[in-house]
């Protein structure tokens, strides 16, 4: 199965990474350059 996973935030990465592990191709789409940049900075970063 391909599966593409939109943003590279804490879900998404967690999501490609179970969906891989369970033998999925995964691509991650960002807009940013890493994951994780855009994460809220009003709770320290934290979901």
């Amino acid at each position: 199965m391909k599966v593409i996973v939109l943003g590279g935030g804490v879900v998404g990465i967690t999501t490609a990474y179970y969906l891989a592990r369970g033998g999925a191709q995964v691509t991650v789409l960002e807009r940013q350059d890493g994951p994780a940049l855009e994460t809220s900075f009003a709770n320290a970063g934290q979901v």
